[in-house]
């Protein structure tokens, strides 16, 4: 009797850990979405109107990333977060040098990247149908 009290509650124990490794990684990572993604367009929109503050926008963008890789790369493809840390160093890095268009092009390259990790790592009905 008691070793299968014990089994039943191993076996519960064991799929709530399953389930929680499903739902915690997915949830931050559509947490730091929200987050980057506004930041990218309120850099994205400082670049536009030439404002003063674009090259801090865009070093507290790159400066994001930094902060979170190392919790992303513990469920993430390491080269997707690089290639992420890569296109907001430039943008930063040219938003710094005055250079707007191809801070603007980093920043685009930034937004596709995450929109790609999106789709691929969050869980939708569309990425099953």
């Amino acid at each position: 009797m008691g070793f299968t009290v014990f089994r039943a509650c191993m076996t519960v124990l064991i799929c709530l850990g399953l389930v929680a490794l499903f739902i915690f990684p997915s949830q931050h990572l559509s947490d730091f979405a929200d987050v980057f993604g506004g930041m990218l367009k309120r850099a994205a929109s400082s670049l536009h109107a030439d404002a003063p503050d674009a090259a801090d926008l865009c070093a507290a963008l790159s400066d994001a990333i930094r902060d979170e890789m190392p919790v992303l790369e513990r469920f993430l493809n390491h080269s997707d977060i690089d290639s992420l840390d890569t296109a907001a160093a430039r943008a930063a890095a040219a938003a710094r040098t005055g250079d707007h268009g191809t801070a603007l092009d980093a920043l685009t390259e930034a937004d596709a990247i995450l929109r790609r990790i999106m789709g691929i790592e969050l869980f939708s009905w569309n990425s099953l149908l």
